[in-house]
């Protein structure tokens, strides 16, 4: 079998697929929404056939041998201040017929190399079901929180008002859009937005186009946006669903809770969407009571090469440790590492053979891409059982080198 960029004429067949997985309460004769993928997608084909030696870049697979699919989106992602490349796996399915013979796991794998072989150091995926992914190396990065209050609760909390808020369109306001969202999404695992990204999953909705408002103040300057929805609820009357609020400043952010509150004529409630689990969004409300607040786990994350990752990250302390890790799925993932920093940057030297140095600490490939980009730290790892330290100085080096950070990767696909 191999991984190749799904043929033009296969298209059909690929929706087909991914429809079935995904929506099969809509029938075999489903349609997509007319629209375009965004400009960081590539949809790509596992073949039961093997790979052409001499391949010629026109020619085509038989259809009949497509065995799963999957898509990849061109990321950038911030990690640990800096932005790396971190391509992001989705419409992964196969045909019912097809299923339970590890052809997905056996795509997945052509995947991270094909990753691997682009320079790629990272990968993230929205699971269908945490334990599948689990057992193939992600792990879950943040959690998503959401909180659904009614809008006069939110009476208490605004400020008075000042600025004009407006309706924003893609063409006339992207780039101020942009820079509200550059200063307002700071975390790690922040997503460097495309045109196409901004244009098919910020300005169009799945099933439904959002409104995207915005608040200038006396300056004609945008300092804050708000995206949202307004559905009807069964039997509950309607709900405003923000499902983002991005503000370059506190008085922005009191505006757009104003903007929501404004809508209690209209709504029952209002439903806070994509929240990092420490906003705390009901703290100050007048009764958190009256407030729902959810958090469920969020997206997942994959070091596709450790020393690649472990040598190009940036680190604030001068430290050396040995890590053993299990990787069971990549090959050149599994084994002994020494990672050293100095004055020079980060080395990275594979230990193998019987001469390997005893290692520091053990893990496996899971917990190293939660470590790496913040997202636990060592002794949140220790005590999950998912870390080994030799002793308690190769914990505290294990924080010097990769400490707790605020990640939160929002975009969903």
């Amino acid at each position: 079998m191999h991984l190749r960029q799904l043929p033009e004429d296969h298209r059909d067949a690929f929706r087909g697929m991914v429809n079935y997985a995904f929506r099969p309460e809509d029938g075999p004769d489903w349609e997509d929404r007319d629209r375009e993928d965004p400009d960081l997608f590539t949809p790509l084909g596992f073949y039961d056939a093997p790979p052409d030696p001499d391949p010629d870049p026109d020619s085509v697979p038989d259809v009949s041998t497509l065995r799963s699919v999957c898509g990849s989106y061109d990321f950038t992602v911030r990690v640990r201040g800096e932005w790396r490349s971190m391509p992001g796996v989705s419409a992964v399915a196969s045909p019912p017929e097809g299923r339970r013979q590890g052809t997905v796991g056996a795509m997945l794998d052509a995947l991270l190399t094909r990753y691997r072989e682009e320079g790629a150091a990272f990968s993230t995926l929205w699971p269908f079901e945490y334990p599948f992914y689990r057992r193939l190396g992600w792990a879950t990065c943040c959690n998503h929180a959401e909180a659904t209050l009614p809008p006069g609760q939110l009476a208490d909390v605004v400020p008075d008002p000042r600025g004009e808020f407006r309706r924003l369109t893609l063409d006339e306001d992207l780039s101020a859009v942009r820079a509200v969202h550059e200063a307002w999404a700071t975390e790690s695992l922040a997503v460097r937005r495309t045109e196409g990204w901004w244009r098919e999953r910020v300005f169009r909705g799945w099933q439904t186009d959002p409104y995207v408002f915005g608040w200038f103040d006396g300056e004609e300057s945008l300092r804050g946006y708000l995206v949202y929805t307004i559905d009807e609820d069964d039997g509950d009357g309607r709900t405003m669903r923000v499902w983002e609020r991005a503000a370059a400043d506190d008085e922005a952010r009191g505006h757009l809770l104003r903007f929501c509150r404004d809508h209690d004529s209209q709504v029952e409630s209002v439903t806070f969407r994509t929240l990092p689990e420490w906003a705390r969004p009901i703290d100050e409300l007048p009764d958190p009571r009256a407030a729902t607040l959810e958090v469920k786990p969020g997206p997942m994350v994959r070091v596709v090469d450790v020393a690649e990752a472990l040598s190009t990250l940036s680190y604030d302390a001068r430290e050396s440790v040995v890590l053993d890790v299990d990787d069971d799925r990549c090959a050149w993932n599994d084994g002994t590492f020494e990672l050293r920093v100095d004055a020079a940057g980060a080395h990275v030297r594979r230990l193998d053979g019987g001469a390997a140095e005893a290692p520091d600490a053990e893990l496996d490939i899971g917990a190293l891409s939660q470590l790496t980009v913040g997202a636990r730290d060592a002794a949140e790892l220790e005590r999950a059982g998912d870390l080994t330290v030799a002793d308690a100085s190769v914990r505290a080096t294990l924080d010097a080198l990769f400490p707790r950070e605020r990640a939160f990767l929002r975009e969903g696909f």
